[in-house]
């Protein structure tokens, strides 16, 4: 008996596009693959201070901008 060939591509869960198992992002239609769902819950934890600033002005500047109008 032969072992189980081990699989060497993976199925975009947005498009359904085939693609080599090491792949991070979908070329057809840029979903990211791979990574846990925990990893995906937890992207505000791994922000940078810089990079939270910037979501809090870019917040207030889009307020400005929308009750001036």
């Amino acid at each position: 008996m032969t072992a189980p060939e081990e699989k060497k591509t993976k199925t975009c869960p947005n498009c359904g596009e085939v693609v080599p198992l090491q792949t991070k992002q979908c070329p057809n239609c840029g979903q990211l693959l791979g990574g846990s769902s925990r990893q995906r819950q937890n992207w505000l934890k791994q922000l940078t201070p810089t990079e939270i600033f910037l979501l809090v002005l870019g917040s207030i500047m889009l307020g400005v901008f929308l009750v001036a109008l």
